[in-house]
């Protein structure tokens, strides 16, 4: 059993919210509910639920303000509300989920099973979920090609098709991870990781996110923190970032969709 605590600025939106849960989502127990900011800061200073629901306008402030002021690290938030413009920065709160109303029941029991699966699991916590952002993602609608050359061919591929760049080690040359299969496939060309940079640097679907390692945004699957900062790509490829390109990533994916946190 899962203890949740609800905050919304309207009685009526928790008292649907809490039947929503008692009917669909047996293990979760609302153990607090809240229309009043000031009241949800006295009771989370003290008290850490294992899933706070949040509305991100409130009464006083926003939630945002009100995971400022609590702090969040050992609650599981999940967003709640009928303003999509502020996906970007729930980002950046490591939130679970990001549900828009009025509230669907399927995504209220699916956010409910993705909690459940990721506290059962010994993955480490995972910050960033690509579904989050999959109504919004819009990164140019990139359809055209790039072209990769050798001493043997010049090779056009699609930049919708590119995952990953990365270094090989010990040598000048790097690896161009494609979606063209389940486990992916690969180019081996001979241009350093830092010529690859240029040449896309003006492309706002790819990004640096370590020495070694140029990646596609909108390939990214999910992020996983755990010791280390873990980037889980469509094809299930794992690359391992450093904190400092984690930052970077979001400060980039900011940039990118021209947001203002």
């Amino acid at each position: 059993m899962l203890n949740a605590v609800i905050v919304d600025d309207e009685a009526r939106n928790i008292a649907l919210f809490s039947y929503y849960l008692e009917k669909y989502c047996p293990n979760i127990k609302v153990e607090a509910s809240f229309s009043k900011r000031s009241r949800a800061v006295r009771y989370l200073t003290s008290h850490k639920p294992d899933i706070l629901f949040l509305d991100i306008v409130l009464d006083e402030g926003s939630g945002f303000d009100l995971l400022d002021e609590v702090g969040h690290e050992d609650m599981q938030v999940v967003m709640c509300t009928a303003h999509d413009e502020f996906a970007l920065r729930a980002i950046r709160y490591q939130v679970v989920d990001y549900l828009l109303k009025p509230l669907e029941i399927q995504d209220l029991i699916a956010t409910v099973d993705k909690i459940e699966k990721k506290l059962n699991s010994s993955e480490g916590k995972q910050v960033f979920d690509a579904s989050i952002l999959s109504q919004f993602q819009n990164l140019n609608g990139l359809n055209n090609r790039f072209a990769f050359s050798d001493r043997f061919a010049i090779d056009f591929v699609s930049l919708d098709d590119i995952l990953c760049i990365e270094t090989q080690k010990g040598r000048d040359k790097c690896e161009v991870v494609l979606n063209h299969h389940e486990k992916g496939d690969f180019l081996l060309i001979n241009q350093s990781i830092f010529e690859m940079e240029q040449k896309l640097s003006s492309n706002t679907n790819f990004f640096r996110v370590s020495r070694t390692c140029i990646v596609c945004v909108s390939a990214i699957s999910s992020i996983l923190r755990n010791n280390k900062y873990t980037l889980i790509l469509t094809n299930g490829k794992r690359i391992v970032i450093p904190r400092k390109g984690y930052k970077a990533l979001i400060d980039f994916i900011e940039k990118a969709y021209e947001t203002t946190l």
